[in-house]
């Protein structure tokens, strides 16, 4: 693998994009109809259509395969991780949290998840070949955003064109999960010993209103009703707590789906003290725990990479870990200091608690002066420094600002959606820039599995 790109190898990528070009007439007309259809479908980010490309990405069962093996090996370690910080001072130590947050991260969950839901990131380069890039494992979104493009693009006259000689299909993100809350409830009731309040049980889905994603939260809250539940959109400053169970309004809740970030929570700590009551009183089903927050904090990887955390983890762990994990430490003036500043198009530095790539830095987008600059600017604060991926690429389309459409080498980042440890979809943002992500001019690739019909 070349260190800064990596080509996906895949066939009917070019394939598509050619097609495109040889009959540029007829498929820009279909080019300017779908870039309707996105402005006029749910496909919202902030407020307004999302961004993205016109071509999906296309994933075969080699490709899926592949994914599965990450998150099984990386759920491994996670689980591992999570033990050993409830049972380890030393461990613990390696994270510095606060003490309310170890307090709340140390309730039991009562389910055999220790990550019932989280979006997990990745650099794929085909072959069996990725790189992580992130874990995020509470507060994990974009299902409807994904959704969306799918449907639209799934359809588009160039898709449609390949329908002869591939069969298409989209993931489904919504009524897949509330199958899997049914599971993680059940184990729950069974090792609690508990019933549910009411005869349907209540979910709310919570998070703070104002950073929330109320049109996909909506989604969420139909699939759950139509499928037995009631279930309620609510803020966690809403909540009240009445001998140790939680209460929306009038009414007690036997499940917490939470969307709310562990830092916004922490952030907003003060505010929410009958939320706090409630979960370390331990009386109502969250999905997911606090506990999350172990390996959702980019510290994490930089843990993986510790010899305290490394002696507990199984030559199979370590193995992956080396292979699979961006080697991962914290932004100090230590004897790699000069290295960092020396080889900066080798480096990426981010925040350990900021998400949505606030914060995110890469050497790449920098002249030597400014970076030594930032990185002392940085070193002040809780950075973690991480050895850059290779560019995963793929090639697309893009419209010019005179409405010309042309071949293009996009990078991009591959979010595996996991529920209950379970790969459940996929979520493809693509860019021009060092960091992809909405704050750095990115877009959304819908995402399609495909198979070669038998002729």
């Amino acid at each position: 693998m070349n260190k800064d790109v990596a080509v996906r190898p895949s066939k009917i990528d070019s394939d598509l994009v050619s097609t495109f070009m040889n009959s540029y007439d007829k498929y820009l007309q279909d080019f300017k109809a779908t870039k309707l259809a996105v402005g006029n479908s749910k496909a919202i980010y902030k407020g307004a259509p999302v961004p993205y490309l016109y071509i999906p990405m296309l994933y075969d069962d080699i490709d899926l395969e592949t994914f599965k093996y990450a998150l099984e090996g990386i759920h491994a370690i996670s689980r591992r991780t999570i033990e050993l910080y409830l049972e380890k001072e030393e461990i613990r130590a390696l994270f510095n949290f606060s003490p309310q947050l170890e307090a709340l991260i140390r309730v039991p969950h009562h389910y055999n998840s220790t990550v019932p839901m989280g979006r997990f990131d990745i650099f794929y380069y085909g072959g069996g070949n990725f790189q992580f890039c992130e874990l995020n494992a509470d507060g994990a979104s974009a299902m409807n955003e994904e959704f969306e493009l799918s449907q639209i693009m799934m359809n588009t006259e160039l898709i449609k064109s390949f329908d002869a000689a591939y069969r298409f299909e989209s993931f489904e993100l919504f009524n897949s999960w509330v199958s899997e809350v049914k599971q993680i409830y059940s184990e729950y009731l069974t090792a609690t010993g508990r019933k549910t309040h009411d005869e349907k049980p209540l979910v709310a889905i919570l998070d703070f209103i104002d950073k929330s994603s109320p049109l996909e939260f909506e989604v969420f809250q139909k699939a759950f009703m139509s499928e037995g539940f009631n279930c309620e959109i609510v803020d966690p400053r809403n909540l009240t707590e009445k001998e140790g169970v939680l209460y929306a309004g009038e009414h007690a809740i036997d499940i917490i789906y939470r969307r709310l970030v562990t830092k916004d929570l922490m952030d907003r700590y003060d505010e929410v003290p009958e939320l706090i009551a409630g979960l370390l009183a331990d009386k109502t089903c969250v999905i997911g725990s606090v506990k999350t927050q172990v390996i959702h904090t980019k510290r994490f990887f930089e843990v993986l990479y510790h010899p305290t955390l490394r002696q507990y983890l199984s030559e199979e762990m370590l193995v992956f870990v080396d292979r699979h994990v961006p080697y991962t430490r914290p932004l100090v003036k230590g004897e790699n200091y000069k290295t960092y500043i020396e080889n900066r198009e080798e480096y990426i530095i981010k925040p350990i608690d900021y998400y949505a790539s606030k914060g995110v830095c890469a050497g790449k987008d920098y002249e030597d002066k400014a970076w030594e600059a930032l990185l002392e600017e940085k070193i002040k604060e809780d950075f973690i420094i991480q050895k850059y991926c290779p560019f995963a690429l793929t090639e697309n389309l893009y419209e010019d600002a005179d409405g010309n459409v042309k071949p293009q080498l996009y990078r991009t980042i591959t979010g595996l959606f996991t529920y209950n440890e379970k790969l459940a979809g996929i979520y493809v943002r693509a860019g021009l820039n060092a960091i992809i992500s909405g704050l750095h001019d990115g877009y959304t690739m819908s995402t399609l599995k495909y198979t070669k019909k038998e002729k």
